[in-house]
């Protein structure tokens, strides 16, 4: 049963709305509270980064009596909402942002996780004509101040959410559209935003120095509203690790929906006919990477070799060097350009970090014959594959030659190779490099830096079931 209304509920009440509307206001009101009290619930126990948003937005609208104005604005507030009122997931893909993180994955694919979440709420309401209904709703007060505040708030986050449905089928980075969302807001409606800013923070200091009507125990006041408002901006400078994500992300390329990019026609045109004589499950790799579960073990035996991997990953700002961590969850993705490349991401969840390896694959004629190329962008790097089909129908990949901004050089006594060979219905993946004989100077002064198994990372790719269709 509800509680009672107290009289300084219905006192905040008239100073926005008219005495017909006083008790829906006060429901609106109070839900609005609840739904601040959930989400402070939900992020204590499941936190990432992205939860300033959240809270802020949701604060924010409570502080500002903007859900207890606006009955659409409730619905909406209710569908953003990542649980039920029994603080249940509402939804299964907030449902997988909880497992992701009962299963402890590191900070940044849970903002993956919450972003594919929250994404899909704002789609949602905006797919099941939220939107339309509170213009509709707006259009009843032309001439109140309030409303052109909703209003405008209505505009700088679900009015310019255009690139939401392209992240999440794919077509770009989800931190991208985030970003991008966020830039719109500040680069279109600079004046909207600012007077929001003005208006929150007024009612900010109203609610601490007036204190705000007397709620039900179990619901914040104004002060508590407050209170998680600034704790929350506090948190905003987490979410500069997500606008870096975002810049990186950028230039990947996009995801198919529901599905995968195949490697398998650079593959077959680079072995012609002994593309046949791939081992199926090896083919199957190439041509649906999201089709295996895969962990990866780094092996640096040396104090050398992981002094080595250690600067290399802090050189060039991809890499992983945790030699004591076996089998942790890893990640095979395939985006493709609109110029048609591959740019290919192996990522390792290590603990608290996400190690990535970021790379491009094409195929260009080198000596008169297609050949495979990984090219690091950013080190204006390319390294020349010799690729070959082995004797158990597994692939190796060796680098034969680099081109450093366009020159070629050798590789010298340094041999990178990656096999993959079946292992029953797994596929083992092993990367090595080791330094041999020969090479003359630069041969010797490696030889005397480096052991001569620099380091070996290696792969488990086991097939994912399919789904049941009984």
């Amino acid at each position: 049963m509800a509680a009672r209304t107290h009289p300084s509920e219905l006192a905040d009440a008239r100073r926005f709305v008219a005495d017909d509307e006083l008790d829906d206001y006060v429901r609106r009101s109070r839900d609005a509270r609840l739904r601040v009290s959930l989400l402070e619930a939900f992020y204590t126990r499941f936190p990432c980064r992205m939860s300033a948003l959240h809270l802020l937005g949701a604060g924010g609208i409570a502080i500002a009596r903007f859900a207890a104005v606006s009955e659409v604005y409730g619905e909406i507030g209710d569908r953003l909402l990542p649980i039920d009122r029994q603080g249940q997931p509402r939804t299964e893909r907030w449902r997988e942002y909880v497992r992701a993180f009962e299963l402890g994955q590191p900070a940044d694919l849970l903002e993956e996780h919450w972003l594919r979440a929250h994404l899909e709420d704002m789609e949602a309401v905006k797919a099941q004509g939220w939107v339309e209904a509170f213009h509709e709703e707006r259009a009843r007060f032309p001439d109140d101040a309030t409303w052109a505040l909703l209003e405008d708030h209505m505009l700088v986050t679900l009015g310019v959410r255009v690139d939401d449905a392209e992240a999440l089928s794919g077509q770009i980075a989800l931190e991208t559209a985030l970003m991008g969302a966020l830039w719109t807001v500040l680069a279109r409606t600079t004046r909207i935003t600012l007077s929001l800013v003005r208006t929150f923070v007024l009612a900010s200091v109203r609610g601490v120095l007036h204190g705000g009507p007397r709620v039900p125990p179990h619901l914040p006041s104004d002060r508590s509203l407050v209170w998680t408002l600034c704790r929350a901006t506090a948190l905003l400078v987490r979410m500069a690790r997500v606008a870096k994500l975002a810049r990186r992300r950028r230039s990947r390329g996009a995801l198919p929906a529901g599905g995968a990019w195949s490697l398998m026609p650079s593959l077959n045109e680079v072995l012609g006919p002994d593309a046949e004589r791939l081992h199926p499950r090896v083919a199957q790799l190439f041509d649906r990477m999201d089709s295996f579960r895969l962990t990866a073990s780094v092996h640096l035996d040396d104090a050398r070799g992981r002094w080595a991997a250690w600067f290399a990953t802090l050189l060039v700002g991809q890499g992983m060097y945790e030699h004591d961590l076996e089998e942790v969850d890893a990640r095979f993705q395939l985006f493709r350009r609109d110029d048609g490349s591959l740019h290919f991401v192996r990522e390792f969840w290590c603990a608290d970090e996400v190690r990535v390896f970021d790379s491009d694959f094409v195929v260009r004629q080198v000596d008169g014959r297609p050949t495979l190329l990984e090219v690091f962008g950013d080190l204006k790097l390319a390294a020349q594959m010799h690729t070959e089909v082995l004797d158990d129908g597994g692939i190796a990949m060796t680098i034969r030659r680099l081109f450093v901004r366009g020159i070629p050089i050798g590789v010298g006594p340094v041999r990178v190779c990656f096999e993959t060979r079946p292992d029953g219905d797994d596929l083992d993946v092993e990367g090595v490099m080791d330094v041999g004989d020969g090479g003359g100077l630069m041969g010797w002064l490696l030889r005397r830096l480096l052991p001569r198994r620099v380091g070996a990372i290696r792969y488990r790719a086991s097939p994912v079931a399919e789904p049941s269709t009984a």
